[in-house]
């Protein structure tokens, strides 16, 4: 049975998370989406950088550095790309400009192929403080989220006509640059974006002004402001949606926020993404498989350059479920035994589907520990930060290679807890010794599968290479689990069992080594790196993590008697 939808569109990644992507390798990118059957590619990702002016000291690190604008400044915005003239004075109107003609560029190549544009991003997003001062009727909704912002951001208001008109202003023109776009997708109430009296992490809140508008009425009013422009370049029915979820690293239906016109919207990904760019076939066919009642359908896809270009396996699979859906396990692993045959010549196509299944059952599992790879191995710095029984305090020379990107709102104390995630442990994750016994059996399983795949990729080809990084960032996860709970009983008790807290460091530092192996001899893309240091943040390594692994090891080494010295009562324990 064929797949009809609406709209069928590829969400290729923030640019400012991933970097921009070279204007041919997009070019590549869209012919692929379009021969798989896509009808619109997103142009949000032609931000050249991250918005920078959104965040602490300009995005360089400092002792207050306010970690939480690093989601804002990675998702594009209508003034990111044209500011309105009233605006100029507090937003970078030359970044804008740079954005507005790498998505001119982009949109004219989705014109050529016969496709149409989106726009993912988040708005409302907040407004520097300087805006609210000149124009106090302009503050909306308190839209940081209390536990991991340093200050309280404010979204505009959008009951205001002045805020409305801003919006017009700017949308009109980023639509006269990409006429091609016929579909606006906005996150409100998370990452710095909030709509006033919505779902938001501070609770439900704005000014009295708008208090009794209701929902419906705000939000259609504003979709409203986004379609019109569209309208005006042929677009007989564009879609302006708001959305309250946050499909991260899993397949959802989008619960748009109230109002939101339009059909029903499904966000299909594989089950997760960061750091490790990796084909997970298996998983996509079965999220596809789940959209077949939805009107329209997105496909995240993290790594476009990788697995949206010709002889990858993805295109071939999307266009085959568009034209007949799939229908349940035997049917999917069948079509990924054909695509890899295809894709992969000269290759054991069954060998590669059974590595693939297991691949894919493996980080589902993962995913029972409610968290994923991008935010632990990245935005905690667990890949990189090493095993320590005392460690050296944040303001230290020793620590300033990681310590400059992990996202920190709880100071030293938070620093020296291993397992902190924006400010507390990870539910069901490592609050106690026991959810860490429990998380590291996890980790233990996901690992088996993992080793049984490689077996099948083979070690030294394009995918075992992927699915060796995918296993050391387990391993690490499962080390840190194991290593905080000894050195919680070791903080408490003073105690602890030399032995076995000495081999997970050794086991932490060989598998530093087998990621070393990878980056240098595997291909290029395994990580998705910063292409230079000073790009590197919370959300991306830098392009010399080999060198930071390195520097992780000889850390370790330097410390290595440090508990031989607690225990032996030569140094105190840590607190």
């Amino acid at each position: 049975m064929k797949m009809d939808f609406k709209r069928v569109i590829l969400f290729a990644g923030s640019s400012s998370y991933n970097g921009l992507m070279p204007l041919e390798t997009f070019k590549r990118v869209a012919e692929t989406a379009a021969e798989a059957g896509f009808t619109h590619v997103d142009l949000g990702c032609s931000m050249v950088e991250r918005s920078r002016h959104q965040l602490t000291n300009n995005g360089v690190w400092c002792r207050e550095y306010d970690f939480y604008p690093e989601y804002t400044a990675a998702f594009p915005g209508f003034f990111k790309f044209f500011v309105p003239e009233a605006l100029r004075p507090y937003l970078p109107e030359e970044t804008a400009k740079r954005n507005l003609e790498s998505m001119h560029e982009r949109a004219e190549v989705l014109q050529a192929l016969g496709l149409k544009g989106a726009f993912f991003g988040g708005e409302p997003q907040f407004l520097p403080e300087a805006v609210y001062e000149a124009h106090p009727h302009w503050r909306g909704a308190r839209s940081d989220y209390a536990g991991r912002s340093r200050i309280a951001y404010f979204s505009p208001c959008l009951d205001q006509p002045e805020v409305r008109a801003l919006y017009a202003e700017s949308a009109e023109r980023v639509f006269d640059a990409a006429p091609c776009i016929e579909y606006v997708h906005l996150l409100t109430g998370d990452s710095g974006s909030g709509i006033c009296w919505g779902e938001l992490y501070t609770g439900s809140n704005g000014p009295e002004f708008c208090r009794n508008v209701p929902m419906e009425k705000r939000i259609s009013t504003f979709c409203e402001v986004l379609a019109a422009p569209m309208r005006k370049h042929g677009h007989a029915d564009p879609m302006a949606i708001l959305h309250r979820s946050t499909p991260w690293g899993r397949s959802s239906p989008v619960r748009k926020a109230a109002g939101a016109p339009g059909g029903t919207v499904f966000s299909a990904r594989g089950p997760l993404d960061k750091p490790v760019c990796f084909e997970d076939p298996v998983s996509l066919m079965e999220e596809i498989a789940l959209t077949k009642d939805f009107d329209n359908l997105i496909v995240n896809v993290e790594a476009p350059e990788l697995q949206m270009v010709p002889g990858s396996i993805y295109p071939e699979l999307i266009k085959s479920a568009l034209a007949d859906a799939p229908r349940g396990m035997t049917d999917i692993t069948a079509r990924v035994k054909a695509a890899a045959a295809k894709c992969r010549p000269g290759r054991d196509a069954e060998r590669l589907t059974d590595g693939f299944f297991l691949q894919s059952r493996a980080l589902r599992q993962y995913q029972q520990l409610s968290c994923n790879f991008f935010y632990g191995s990245m935005s905690e710095r667990w890949l990189t930060r090493p095993l320590l029984v005392c460690i050296p305090p944040m303001d230290s020379e020793e620590t300033a290679y990681y310590r400059n990107y992990i996202f920190s709102v709880g100071g030293e104390k938070a620093f020296r807890d291993i397992l902190d995630f924006h400010g507390g442990r990870w539910q069901r994750f490592g609050r106690t010794a026991e959810e860490g016994a429990l998380s590291a059996f996890i980790c233990a399983a996901v690992i088996e599968k993992l080793d049984r795949a490689i077996a099948l990729f083979g070690p030294e080809s394009d995918e075992g290479f992927r699915a060796r990084a995918l296993r050391v960032l387990v391993k690490n996860i499962r080390h840190l689990l194991l290593f905080a709970a000894a050195w919680d009983k070791l903080r408490e008790t003073g105690t602890a069992d030399r032995s076995y807290v000495q081999n997970l460091m050794r086991a932490e530092i060989d598998n530093c080594s087998e990621m070393i192996d990878i980056l240098e001899k595997g291909p290029r893309n395994v990580i998705h790196l910063a292409a230079t240091k000073e790009a590197e943040h919370t959300f991306q390594f830098g392009p010399d993590l080999a060198d930071q692994l390195r520097q992780k090891q000889h850390l370790m080494f330097r410390h290595w008697h440090d508990l031989d010295d607690i225990l032996l009562g030569k140094k105190e324990r840590p607190e």
